[in-house]
């Protein structure tokens, strides 16, 4: 049985493995990874965590790839980036001008080889397909999400999030949230960076940040090691389910970091990552 409530795709049923890859942002060879993780693992339930467009040159090719996977059962979901997009052609940005600082004109114009008028968006498929997105996908497990939620016992009630949006004292509506938090999600102690627990009963699975950016120390003061790369974080205290953060920097500058092509991740209906395909470990030697 599943449902669609709260911009929340939730399902009773679990799948024996899932492909997660978050933050393509228009990088080609994401696709080639998603495709190799396929051919390894046929029976895995894909799941996309947001941030498809803005960034590197193929976002057309990603978004025509993903409503091709989206038909074949794929569980696509929405970032900050899209949700950029569609407030942009809504007319309701949050903040002026902050999808074209975010990279919305470059994504405009390889979409539409114009920057589009806004009937133009709202009328073309791309605009269509992300607008039909969920933020959330829930299993019996896991919690798969662009940027996270709050980790504990009512993380899925919007009224426990705030009711007006005020991002300026990181006071965040539950959508909000979900798409845009970093620190508040991450740490108990934003101001020590201490590690929060996930009490959640689930292992949240997320992309939205570099997993480079991210550094802090649990509560017995053992510290995450730094890394120049963007490796898979597991970060997970005993007797609790993991938080798993993913985005390998494919936003980043495609000059400076040529081969930031994402990580995508297969994991066991356990919340263990199983094996883990980027540049690095698939495509730098083929």
């Amino acid at each position: 049985m599943s449902q669609f409530l709260n911009q929340t795709y939730q399902t009773n049923d679990e799948s024996k493995q899932y492909i997660f890859i978050s933050d393509i942002h228009g990088n080609l060879e994401t696709l080639s990874l998603i495709k190799k993780a396929q051919q390894d693992f046929p029976d895995a339930q894909l799941v996309c965590g947001g941030d498809y467009i803005d960034g590197r040159a193929n976002i057309k090719d990603v978004l025509d790839f993903l409503i091709q996977q989206k038909e074949r059962g794929a569980i696509i979901l929405k970032g900050n980036h899209e949700q950029m997009m569609l407030n942009y052609a809504n007319g309701k940005e949050h903040q002026e001008g902050i999808w074209f600082y975010n990279g919305g004109r470059d994504t405009l114009q390889r979409l539409f080889g114009k920057v589009a008028l806004l009937e133009e968006i709202r009328q073309s498929k791309y605009y269509q397909f992300l607008s039909s997105l969920a933020m959330m996908y829930e299993t019996p497990n896991f919690i798969f999400v662009h940027a996270g939620v709050r980790p504990d016992e009512k993380y899925n009630d919007p009224n426990s999030y705030s009711a007006n949006l005020d991002i300026y004292h990181q006071e965040y509506t539950y959508d909000f949230y979900r798409i845009w938090v970093r620190e508040k999600y991450w740490y108990s102690d934003p101001l020590k960076k201490v590690f929060a627990h996930n009490h959640t009963t689930k292992t949240i699975v997320t992309g939205h940040t570099p997993t480079s950016h991210i550094s802090g120390e649990y509560e017995n003061g053992a510290r995450l090691a730094t890394s120049i790369l963007n490796p898979v974080r597991v970060i997970q205290y005993e007797g609790e389910p993991a938080r798993i953060f993913t985005d390998g920097g494919s936003h980043s500058d495609p000059i400076k970091f040529p081969h930031n092509d994402g990580n995508v991740v297969v994991l066991s209906a356990k919340g263990e990552v199983e094996k883990v395909y980027n540049y690095e470990n698939t495509l730098k030697n083929r």
